[in-house]
């Protein structure tokens, strides 16, 4: 058995129905969030992100186990500007472009007659995406952008590859006390800082 130290990163699992669990999960989410205020790009590819990190600090598992990578705007998958383009070609959505705040366009998905299919999903899974949703639901692009800006986003450059293990990194401030104790172990094995 792999030890934590000697185990390789996860940056994709193959789950039941591959890309088609992506592909289902953009019409579930544009469809729920087919009245939110703001929905664009951005936001839906946090959500997915959210979702599919949260589940796997959770129970080591993704929703769509879909590789993603370290863009401008925060994490998204790697395949999902092609996925949109396939699924806008074959007439399941309709990316709109629309202004927001007078100065910004958004480019939100819009699905047309097809219903997403949950098929491959558990509750679980969907109750994951679903809190996903509500926790970026009143935010604008930006806000949801910045908020996935954290140490798992800052420590890579554009197109890096973000492996599933980045879920555990936490953006939490080490407590004082922690902080004077590390300290304290640091002069006593003699670390240096530069």
């Amino acid at each position: 058995m792999a030890t934590p130290s000697n185990r390789p990163m996860t940056y994709r699992m193959d789950l039941p129905g591959g890309q088609v669990r992506l592909r289902e999960l953009v019409l579930y989410i544009a469809q729920k969030c087919a009245e939110a205020e703001y929905f664009g790009l951005t936001k839906l590819n946090k959500i997915l992100w959210r979702a599919d990190f949260e589940a796997y600090a959770d129970r080591e598992m993704p929703v769509t186990g879909r590789a993603y990578q370290r863009l401008q705007f925060g994490p998204a998958p790697t395949e999902m500007r092609p996925l949109l383009s396939e699924m806008a070609d074959s007439g399941l959505i309709d990316i709109e472009e629309r202004p927001v705040n007078g100065e910004l366009t958004e480019k939100r998905v819009r699905i047309k007659d097809q219903q997403p299919s949950l098929y491959f999903f558990s509750d679980d899974d969907i109750d994951y995406v679903d809190r996903a949703i509500n926790y970026y639901w009143s935010k604008t692009g930006k806000e949801t952008s910045d908020d996935s800006h954290g140490i798992a986003w800052k420590i890579l450059s554009d197109l890096d590859p973000m492996p599933y293990e980045f879920a555990r990194l936490s953006d939490a401030l080490i407590p004082s006390t922690q902080l004077e104790r590390l300290k304290s172990i640091g002069q006593e094995e003699g670390w240096r800082s530069q």
